[in-house]
This record gives C-alpha cells, structure tokens and sequence, in this order.
C-alpha cells in the first residue's frame, strides 16, 4: 500500500511523506511550523491511499491556496497577501487612492474571479508608477500566486 501524506510549513513549502507528520514538527527550510490541517476547520489539507498499488516516486503536488473545507485562505497565502499590501503601503509614488485599489485587488489575481480582469489592469497600471521596488514585488506575488488569467493578462 503507498500512503502519501502532504504537510505544508506555515510559508508555504511543501513536504511529502509516507507517514503523516513523522515526527517532524518544523520545516527543513524555514523553520517554520508544518501543517496537515487547515488551521481555521481541521481539514486535511492533501493525502494520498493507492491501495494495492505500487507508486514509484512521489506524486506530484501544487500547495493549495485556499481549503477545499472552509475556503479560508491558509497561512501561506495570508502571509503573501499582507507581505505584498505591506509594500504597496510603503510606495510613496503612488496615489492613496491607487494604493487602496491595489490593495483590494490582490485576492482576485490569486483566484479567477469577474474581478480578475479588473484586477490585472490595476496591477498593469502600477507596475508603470510605482517604485522599482514595489513593483518587483508586485510582479513576484502575481507570479507566485496569480491564477492563469491574471499571469497571461500581465505577461507573465
């Protein structure tokens, strides 16, 4: 029987293993704490059971965004929202009224919502005025983050 087991540290990086949590608590990269579960409703974030089935390798995983159970957004992705706000905040080349837009706009280049395309424009639009700086963050957020449609709006 191959069992897989997804733990995912609390900044996003992804560990497979054959037991769950096997007694690793934190992350070999960051120190971080592993997850399992969705910390908002107790959801198991990803495992695999194949039975009789013998699995060569690991399968392949993508780290979810959002749980499956509440859609709530898991810390990984609460922390690269804020992270990203935080920098627009600190952009004195943009407007208050830009900054607001940009701001409330970064949920829906994450998931593919109407909103997307409205979103992508926006972030477009600061990616010419705003400091080099916020704008490669920007960037590095939609390319980390950003559904398809709002990486083929931006190029990227």
């Amino acid at each position: 029987m191959s069992d897989f087991y997804v733990t995912v540290c609390q900044n996003g990086h992804v560990l497979i293993e054959h037991t769950p949590l096997s007694g690793n608590q934190f992350c070999e990269t960051c120190g971080a704490k592993l997850l399992a579960k969705c910390p908002h409703c107790q959801s198991i974030i990803k495992e695999w059971h194949y039975g009789a089935i013998a699995v060569v390798g690991t399968p392949k995983y993508e780290r979810p965004l959002y749980c499956r159970s509440c859609g709530k957004p898991y810390p990984w992705t609460e922390a690269a929202l804020e992270a990203t706000a935080l920098m627009i905040q600190e952009d004195t080349e943009l407007s208050e009224l830009e900054r607001k837009n940009l701001e409330d706009s970064l949920p829906d280049i994450i998931s593919e919502t109407p909103k997307t395309k409205v979103a992508s424009i926006r972030i477009k639009k600061a990616l010419l005025t705003a400091g080099e700086f916020t704008a490669d963050t920007i960037r590095q957020f939609v390319i980390d983050f950003g559904c398809e449609l709002a990486k083929k709006s931006l190029g990227l």
